[in-house]
């Protein structure tokens, strides 16, 4: 099974800690989809995070985000629906 790596830069509205503590909430509802955390960090210089995630299906990234269930969650971490920037990558291990 081809596994992917997903980068993520997100545009931030509040403090990147607020989203950073609601990331790693969520952790165990990325997890039950089959994605798994790689990293997160802050952008220097900028009101923004970059996150990368393993996955076998890249498109659930995309749907975690814009799910109407989740998206309020989303949003109220800070994160601004819209303006992200996804980059996926093949993972040749």
């Amino acid at each position: 099974m081809q596994i992917y790596l997903v980068v993520v830069k997100v545009r931030l509205c509040l403090p990147y800690a607020h989203w950073e503590s609601c990331f790693d909430a969520d952790k165990p509802a990325r997890a039950a989809a089959g994605i798994e955390d790689v990293f997160r960090y802050p952008v220097q210089g900028e009101q923004a995070a970059l996150y990368g995630v393993k996955t076998a299906h890249p498109r659930m990234v995309h749907d975690f985000v814009y799910d109407p269930e989740k998206r309020p969650f989303v949003e109220a971490s800070g994160f601004v629906v819209g303006r992200e920037e996804i980059t996926i990558c093949e993972v040749n291990d």
